[in-house]
């Protein structure tokens, strides 16, 4: 359990003003004044920078809240082991997703899980790449599974891995019987692509750039499964893993061949954990599926 000062400290920090974290403590504002004035003087600092639009942190500052959100999640681990002994109470875990692993992979695993431990409780959350490494980094979330160029920064990556990118289309595409297709092939057909801000959007675009290619995109969404319903309704080609897209192959309305083109196969999923932290046996468990099961399904 942290201290109070620790815990004001934390409350600070989340809402960036004293006033709305005393709201949200139930005390006065300056019972927290004095607590964050008790941690300055204790370490010799300044944590925070007073401006009129709220409490910033300093680079102290950030330090201190660093430590106290992994004390936080390691006290609140100890508290859930110990149920754990004694067979009461539940857990929430908290997961971060992109759409690729949180439409039908993750539900998937978590309904299984829960068949097995029903005491686990789940807060599943679609966001991309940036947000996700953020909130895990930030201890707002147990886990993360994402899509990116590059590693997530300041985060525990506890597995890496590729999944290939296919091209999605329904089986009675003229191209749904090619074991191999390229992006050049693909150029002729009407295709739906994710919007802007994706990771799959930018590997299309850049390989587009680089081989001179101009697709024929009938339209373009932030939704992956409003892509899947076009493509499995009226043909439109998409693109994504064979991950994405399983429960459509295994109800025969879809098909994903793997393409040639190198560009389209930079990118990389991280599972992420909150850097220093020693995770409760529930979220070490989770992770171990997901990695079963994503490895299964490449």
């Amino acid at each position: 359990m942290l201290n109070t000062a620790l815990k004001y400290f934390l409350e600070v920090v989340n809402n960036g003003s004293l006033t709305v974290a005393a709201q949200a403590l139930h005390v006065a504002p300056s019972a927290v004044s004095r607590m964050i004035r008790k941690l300055e003087d204790e370490y010799h600092t300044v944590l925070f920078d007073r401006h009129a639009r709220g409490m910033v942190l300093t680079e102290s500052g950030q330090l201190l809240a660093a430590y106290a959100r992994r004390a936080h999640l390691d006290a609140e681990r100890v508290r859930s082991d110990v149920r754990d002994l004694s067979q009461v109470g539940q857990r929430l875990v908290k997961i971060s997703a992109n759409q690729a692993f949180g439409r039908e992979l993750l539900p998937r695993l978590i309904g299984e899980f829960r068949k097995q431990e029903p005491s686990v409780h789940f807060q599943l959350n679609i966001l991309q790449s940036e947000e996700i490494n953020r909130r895990v980094r930030e201890g707002k979330d147990d886990i993360g599974v994402s899509y990116s160029l590059s590693a997530p920064e300041g985060v525990q990556i506890e597995h890496v891995g590729i999944l290939p990118v296919c091209a999605v289309m329904p089986p009675d595409h003229p191209l749904a019987g090619r074991p191999l297709l390229s992006m050049q092939e693909i150029a002729g057909y009407p295709v739906a692509l994710m919007g802007h801000g994706s990771t799959i959007r930018f590997i299309v675009d850049l390989c587009c750039m680089h081989e001179g290619i101009e697709l024929n995109v009938v339209m373009t969404s932030n939704n992956m499964g409003a892509l899947q319903n076009l493509s499995r309704n009226y043909g439109p080609i998409i693109f994504g893993s064979r991950l994405t897209v399983l429960a459509g192959i295994q109800r025969g309305e879809l098909v994903a061949v793997p393409l040639t083109n190198a560009d389209l196969h930079q990118r990389h999923f991280h599972i992420q954990t909150m850097l220093g932290r020693e995770l409760p046996s529930s979220v070490t468990r989770i992770v171990q599926a997901i990695v079963r099961d994503v490895t299964a399904a490449a």
